[in-house]
């Protein structure tokens, strides 16, 4: 408040505590900004209850990760397939890229999950418990019988991937994680602020679904989703669409009017009194 040209509470205005709010880069002390305003007019220490011009802050969506087809597309290509590694990552790869499948499901994956003559694969999903039953693309199909061919493991313990040194278990999502990490590095693919783990195919994978104008609920049904509303945060990605709901913006006045309301409830009615406030950006150079 000193900053702001404010040496007592008595003396605070609209134009010092709008100002003040403005050298708050983390916004989450709004809250607390709000209480002590509130406070010092129950208090009658200022006669206003400045609290109401303060901003209620909503931390920002994250928006899911993502990447486009050419990307992924070099991602697989930079698998070396001459290795059993190699061949086992390449059908871990396309079981999150192409299905969509998240890592836990992939680390216990089971021979009898797979039923190579009709192209379905059936799990429970591990994170929700819902049943998923999934037709297999040729791309899954090859990669996966061709990782079979040489893991003489699955036979032993019924489960699809291994980790290839001792004690030759199940696969961990911790080994599903590194695989892929190396994997995007060899691709060299552009993971600066982006997650590029096994969920990142899941979410590109509904993202280019939604790109697609595939309907929420093929895309749920795909993902394995109960709640149809998880969905529409893949849309959030739709770029393309996204810019037909574009809104030009306002041409700038340089002032602005904020509205509060002078008593608390529950006073609010149609008694209720209104300040309206005209603020000039000069009062801020």
């Amino acid at each position: 408040m000193e900053n702001a040209g404010c040496s007592d509470l008595s003396q605070l205005n609209t134009g010092i505590v709008s100002q003040a709010l403005l050298t708050f880069s983390n916004k989450d002390a709004y809250a607390r900004i709000r209480q002590f305003l509130n406070y010092l007019a129950e208090k009658g220490i200022i006669e206003v209850d400045f609290s109401r011009i303060v901003p209620h802050y909503k931390r920002g969506t994250v928006l899911p990760a993502t990447y486009s087809p050419d990307e992924i597309s070099r991602v697989e290509a930079s698998v070396d397939t001459n290795t059993t590694i190699g061949k086992r990552n390449l059908a871990i790869i396309r079981l999150a890229s192409r299905m969509g499948l998240r890592a836990g499901d992939i680390a216990k994956l089971k021979l009898s999950e797979i039923n190579f003559s009709t192209g379905y694969i059936s799990i429970t999903q591990e994170k929700t418990g819902i049943p998923l039953t999934l037709q297999m693309p040729c791309e899954v199909v090859n990669a996966i019988s061709m990782h079979l061919d040489n893991d003489k493991y699955s036979l032993e313990d019924g489960y699809v991937f291994h980790s290839l040194t001792a004690p030759y278990g199940r696969i961990t999502t911790s080994i599903i994680r590194h695989a892929l990490n190396e994997c995007f590095a060899a691709a060299n693919v552009n993971t600066a602020g982006k997650k590029h783990g096994p969920h990142a195919f899941r979410s590109s994978l509904a993202s280019s679904m939604v790109n697609d104008n595939a309907s929420y609920e093929v895309v749920r049904r795909i993902l394995g989703h109960s709640n149809p509303d998880v969905i529409k945060h893949y849309a959030k990605a739709d770029i393309e669409n996204l810019r037909m709901c574009s809104i030009d913006p306002p041409i700038p006045t340089g002032i602005s009017v904020i509205i509060f309301p002078a008593r608390r409830p529950p006073y609010y009615g149609i008694n209720s009194y209104f300040f309206i406030i005209r603020i000039n950006a000069d009062t801020f150079k």
